[in-house]
């Protein structure tokens, strides 16, 4: 029997679904888990997509798909034509890898007609930032070019590397300003990343050790 207490950040935990190598039994464990911790949002890839909406055909679960993650490497005609399928398919929202590479080469207007490009389709998107992996110039540009297209909606961290400190995403809040929408995704295990994430300014996280989390909450 689930206390009140495992429920206390249904809202905040988003599950991620994502491992290619998910067995059935796994899976199935998985939406039970779900299921049990009453977790709104999920966040996957194109290959679960349509077994997570006939897990919850008809519930408040919000189903996240992920595009041209991890590389950023699908041309927006690909991208473009593979959110009109994840909407039919059943997604609320698309989480996005943009193609900084374009950055690097001094492409400004094609990295951000590539974003304006999806963000204009009926899906709301979301944009992944390892920050971490771009030099401090070219977070900022592509931060500030995002913020001019209206993009309301950040992921920083992709699965790929160690955790954000605190006074990062206190930074990366602060720089974002009010009324933006930030995920905090990567290392995160324990309901004291949790803690430090949320306290800091992010308004959820993501992780595949949601039961972990959970558990350690219960005892």
């Amino acid at each position: 029997m689930s206390s009140n207490k495992d429920y206390e950040f249904n809202e905040k935990i988003h599950s991620i679904f994502l491992n290619p190598y998910l067995s059935k039994e796994s899976f199935d464990n998985n939406i039970n888990l779900i299921k049990k911790y009453n977790i709104k949002n999920i966040s996957t890839s194109l290959n679960f997509l349509s077994y997570l909406k006939d897990n919850f055909p008809s519930s408040n679960i919000k189903i996240n798909t992920l595009i041209s993650y991890p590389f950023g490497d699908l041309p927006n005609n690909f991208a473009q034509e593979l959110i009109h399928y994840a909407k039919d398919a059943g997604s609320e929202a698309i989480e996005y890898t943009p193609k900084f590479f374009s950055l690097y080469n001094n492409k400004d207007e094609e990295f951000a007609i590539d974003i304006e490009n999806l963000s204009k389709l009926d899906l709301p998107i979301t944009l992944i930032f390892n920050k971490r992996q771009l030099s401090k110039e070219i977070f900022n540009k592509a931060i500030n070019i995002s913020l001019e297209l209206g993009i309301n909606n950040f992921q920083f961290g992709d699965g790929f590397g160690q955790y954000l400190g605190v006074d990062e995403i206190k930074e990366i809040t602060n720089s974002l300003g009010n009324n933006k929408f930030i995920k905090i995704v990567g290392g995160i295990k324990t309901i004291a990343n949790v803690k430090d994430a949320l306290e800091a300014g992010a308004d959820c996280i993501g992780t595949s050790y949601y039961h972990d989390i959970f558990q350690e909450l219960k005892n």
